[in-house]
């Protein structure tokens, strides 16, 4: 006989959030942001804005661009203090330091519900303030401006915030959705090489797992790319984002209740990598290495053929990328590769079964559910021994 009543409840919210494309967004004339700032009650909407301190240095004028755009449609919203710099990249995410200064400025200003944080930044930075702004009043309304080509196809896209801890990527963190998203085409312009490239590699595993075509796309505009061709890479963001927003949206499992994240293909060992490296490698890089691990598993348990695994790995070459560092030479006492704590702080981090996205054919995925570390090392040694080659000379090394 059951000791206990059961009262089951169940309701649904719907969310909605839009991506907002344009170029300059801050100069004057440009409504981008009012659209995005649309207020029910219609009074001004108020705001605070976080600027990641890279892109400040990087565009000196920005500050003051947004304080005259402020300025001029003051009417319609109101910025309630001057705009605040973040340390950029994985600083910005060391601690939770971030989320008590943003909490300790909404304070100050008197930032509710139905004001505007705005973030201006990297993926990281967009992470850490997305993570202030969803447990401020639990949760201000969040509007991202990425800046990178890795934010803006992908990282600033999703309903996820978070900052490290332990030494584990995201420990922190939380799924909120962001009440819009505005890609601006003229951050891009000023960024250095490597984030320019490193966002390319996010569009090839969304590419390899989602979108046959695209991926042949990817490999014919590669040295367009390689080469900062501003047509190419504004297609490649587009489609890119496209493909992800599909995902979240339409998916079924946009806050990852379950043990798969059909997005992280070449994600379990780009996190380890970064972390091992004191990021050094930065996501991107950390990434493309992670997808060419991951293609040669696959096609070790064939689900791809060894020439479409080279023909990605050329690919990524093609668009300057290194398959190699010397961080996954690192082994623990036992003789095992470093790297391989990924997987299980991966499955720690689902919850559950380990799930791990593969393709199942280029443009399409199947998730497995075991790993085998001596095949995993028969595949470390095949890329290692590709890449060697290829600095050599050696064709089909």
């Amino acid at each position: 006989m059951s000791s206990y009543t059961s009262y089951p409840q169940q309701f649904s919210v719907d969310f909605s959030f839009q991506l907002l494309c344009t170029r300059d967004a801050f100069q004057p004339g440009n409504d981008t942001l009012l659209e995005a700032l649309a207020h029910p009650a219609g009074r001004p909407a108020r705001c605070l804005v976080f600027v990641d301190a890279g892109v400040l240095k990087a565009d000196p004028g920005l500050e003051q661009r947004i304080l005259r755009w402020f300025t001029a449609n003051g009417s319609d919203c109101q910025l309630a203090a001057s705009p605040e710099a973040i340390a950029p990249g994985e600083a910005a995410k060391r601690d939770l330091a971030i989320v008590e200064r943003i909490g300790a400025l909404c304070l100050e200003h008197g930032i509710c519900r139905h004001s505007y944080i705005i973030a201006i930044g990297g993926g990281a930075v967009l992470d850490a303030v997305g993570l202030g702004a969803a447990l401020t009043h639990r949760g201000v309304r969040l509007i991202r401006m990425p800046t990178t080509v890795l934010a803006q196809d992908d990282a600033g896209l999703g309903v996820k915030n978070g900052v490290n801890a332990f030494g584990n990527k995201n420990f922190f963190g939380t799924f909120a959705v962001p009440h819009a998203i505005i890609n601006d085409s003229a951050f891009l312009d000023r960024l250095p090489q490597r984030e320019w490239r490193a966002g390319i590699a996010e569009a090839v595993k969304v590419a390899i797992i989602k979108d046959r075509s695209y991926l042949a796309w990817i490999a014919g505009a590669a040295p367009a790319l390689a080469s900062r061709d501003s047509e190419a890479m504004n297609e490649l963001i587009r489609r890119c984002a496209l493909l992800h927003l599909e995902h979240i949206t339409g998916a079924g499992d946009p806050f990852e209740r379950g043990s798969s994240r059909p997005l992280d293909f070449g994600h379990w060992s780009a996190h380890r990598m970064e972390v091992l490296s004191k990021h050094r490698l930065n996501h991107g890089e950390a990434v493309a290495i992670g997808i060419a691990l991951d293609l040669f598993y696959a096609a070790a348990i064939k689900r791809i053929s060894t020439e479409e695994r080279d023909a990605v790995l050329d690919t990524l070459e093609a668009c300057g990328f290194h398959l190699w560092d010397e961080v996954l030479e690192l082994r623990s006492r036992d003789g095992k590769r470093t790297v391989l704590t990924g997987i299980e702080q991966f499955r720690e981090h689902l919850g559950g079964e380990l799930t791990l996205a593969m393709p199942d054919g280029l443009g399409q995925r199947a998730d497995i559910h075991d790993f085998d570390d001596g095949l995993f090392e028969v595949c470390v040694r095949q890329l290692r021994s590709r890449v060697r080659a290829a600095r050599h000379g050696v064709v089909g090394g």
